[in-house]
């Protein structure tokens, strides 16, 4: 696959191959490009033999993380304050849009296997929004910095044998125990997104 674009008919976005578009801009092609070779080199040509093995280095992370390109909603002000400005490929934060966003989760399963990227992309695109939406402040300032620099990583627990990923319906529940420092969870998960990290 490697890190060019692919002349092959329709592999490609129409955007990549010269036809115009309203959304593109020429930010979301140096994006594009940025992404290609990054993800190629430090994800895509590793898939297979990652696959294989069923597990991935655990530098992968770190190394999304310090690029930086991490995929979530950026919370700039929070990033800015961390000393963080711009993305990989010196996308400044204020450019990055929706479409961005897109471009840059095409690219990571672009090597056609989900479970490389699967490294990367659902705890930090899954776990941290709803941190930034409905954590309180103090949450917010305990818990994103070390998330937001690759320190700590989230998983997500949804999916329970009765009721599937229907959060209405779940059963499990998390209650403080007696002290109040310390919850129990009780109920059953069928799996843990990226809880092998």
């Amino acid at each position: 696959m490697g890190h060019s674009v692919d002349n092959n008919p329709f592999a490609e976005a129409p955007w990549l191959m010269g036809v115009p578009s309203p959304y593109y801009s020429d930010s979301h092609r140096r994006w594009q490009k940025t992404c290609r070779e990054f993800v190629w080199k430090n994800l895509g040509q590793y898939g297979l033999q990652w696959t294989r093995q069923q597990s991935c280095e655990p530098e992968v992370y770190q190394t999304f993380a310090d690029a930086p390109c991490l995929p979530a909603p950026l919370p700039i002000a929070r990033l800015k304050a961390l000393g963080i400005r711009e993305l990989a490929g010196s996308l400044k934060l204020e450019e990055y849009d929706y479409f961005h966003y897109l471009i840059y989760m095409s690219e990571m399963y672009n090597c056609g296997l989900f479970s490389p990227a699967g490294v990367v992309v659902p705890g930090m695109a899954f776990g941290t929004p709803p941190i930034l939406n409905y954590g309180n402040r103090e949450l917010q300032d305990r818990v994103l910095p070390d998330l937001l620099l690759g320190k700590k990583r989230t998983c997500i627990a949804v999916t329970e044998p009765g009721a599937g990923s229907d959060l209405a319906n779940l059963e499990t529940e998390a209650i403080k125990d007696a002290s109040g420092d310390n919850y129990i969870v009780n109920g059953c998960k069928k799996w843990l997104v990226v809880g092998q990290c």
